[in-house]
């Protein structure tokens, strides 16, 4: 095989480089006529660096043929050398074609994703095919690709589920049409992760945005209305309390009190957990560190710090005694976020509310009444969260 320089003409070729290259293909091929399958996963392995490495330099009239070699490789070896060689091709600019394409198709989720989700050298055609005819598996790995067109998402809302929507809203490279905003609605309906996705999007028509809240509310009210024995009034009392609670506006220099508190919250939990377990959160509150505390509650829960810090001073204590159910702390944190808040005059009557609401309210309850409340803020409140929900909710049909 000859070696080719950046410009497309042939050019010399290490002869060590040149030496492996050709030693190895014979023993693919070798290992190709015994059927030995251990063995061809085995040199896939050892060599998958260097079968993508060299594609970029080899003559173009030697491609085809070293391609249709590793198509027949890849037909025969295991799972784990499949997908040690698509980690290979996927950062490959043009890769080996048919290769490329048949690893992206792949039935396997582990060897698929990598090119799916971020090989340029992937046509058109195959991802509208993997889109259509795919799983959900691997539509989600395309709708992670750096550019999605809006074709591509539109055949992506149309034949995948709830996952694949929110995984398109994640992703700040996929664009929408009218086709693709209708789908995202449809799926709004079905799936509550789409829907706090959806709303908090900067680019929302005019109009989505009530039909959004509406199907949040939704939501909550049948969770509460399961776990407040059909108290309709008092759900919507409730519903309503929450949502004006968190839209209070804070003083700005109250708020500033608890930025460099938020600042470290975040970077300390950051990726490694989303705050302080309940016995940590409770000894905080204890030492008055009311700024760690709060800043913590926020971060955990995903809520801007000013509502937070809302639902903190409020004079009725359900939004606050619902994000702490929401974050399933023992009434312990409850309690003593009460007495941080009101001190020795501590009203019976606030400690009866946040205990009931404690008693009677299911984590998951709690978290959809507080993603309503936060709606209007364009927050997601609970995200992470959302799925888990999602699934053991039974009243979430269109």
């Amino acid at each position: 095989m000859q070696d080719q320089t950046p410009g497309g003409r042939p050019g010399p070729q290490h002869p060590y480089a040149r030496a492996r290259l050709n030693d190895l293909v014979r023993r693919i091929e070798d290992a190709l006529r015994s059927g030995d399958a251990a063995l061809q996963s085995r040199l896939v392995l050892q060599s998958a660096q260097l079968l993508t490495k060299r594609w970029s330099r080899l003559p173009p009239p030697d491609k085809p043929a070293f391609d249709g070699l590793l198509v027949t490789l890849c037909g025969q070896i295991d799972a784990a050398a499949r997908r040690a060689f698509a980690e290979q091709l996927a950062p490959l600019r043009l890769g080996p074609p048919r290769t490329s394409q048949v690893l992206a198709r792949d039935a396997s989720i582990a060897v698929a994703a990598p090119l799916l989700a971020g090989c340029s050298s992937l046509g058109d055609d195959i991802l509208a095919e993997v889109a259509a005819s795919g799983s959900d598996e691997h539509r989600c790995a395309v709708a992670a690709r750096p550019t999605v067109p809006p074709d591509l998402t539109d055949r992506l809302l149309r034949h995948g589920d709830g996952r694949v929507a929110a995984r398109l809203l994640d992703n700040p490279g996929a664009g929408f049409s009218e086709a693709g905003l209708a789908g995202l609605m449809t799926q709004s309906a079905r799936a509550e992760p789409v829907t706090l996705r959806l709303a908090r999007r900067p680019d929302l028509p005019p109009g989505l945005a009530p039909a959004l809240l509406a199907q949040t509310r939704r939501r909550a009210a049948e969770a509460l209305e399961t776990d407040l024995a059909d108290d309709r009034a008092g759900l919507d009392r409730l519903l309503d309390r929450a949502a004006g609670t968190l839209a209070q506006p804070v003083a700005e220099d109250r708020v500033a009190r608890f930025r460099a508190s938020r600042d470290i919250i975040g970077r300390r939990f950051a990726g490694a957990g989303r705050g302080p377990n309940a016995s940590e959160l409770e000894r905080w509150l204890t030492l008055n560190r009311i700024e760690d505390g709060l800043a913590a509650i926020a971060h955990a829960a995903g809520l801007p710090l000013p509502a937070t810090i809302a639902a903190f001073d409020a004079p009725a204590p359900a939004a606050l005694a619902a994000i702490l159910r929401g974050l399933d702390h023992p009434w312990a944190v409850q309690k003593a976020l009460l007495s941080q808040r009101f001190g020795e005059t501590l009203p019976p009557e606030a400690v009866d509310e946040s205990w009931w609401l404690h008693r009677r309210l299911r984590p998951a309850t709690a978290r959809r009444l507080i993603r309503f409340a936060a709606m209007p803020l364009g927050c997601a409140a609970f995200l992470d969260e959302a799925e888990a929900d999602d699934r053991g909710s039974s009243g979430d049909g269109p």
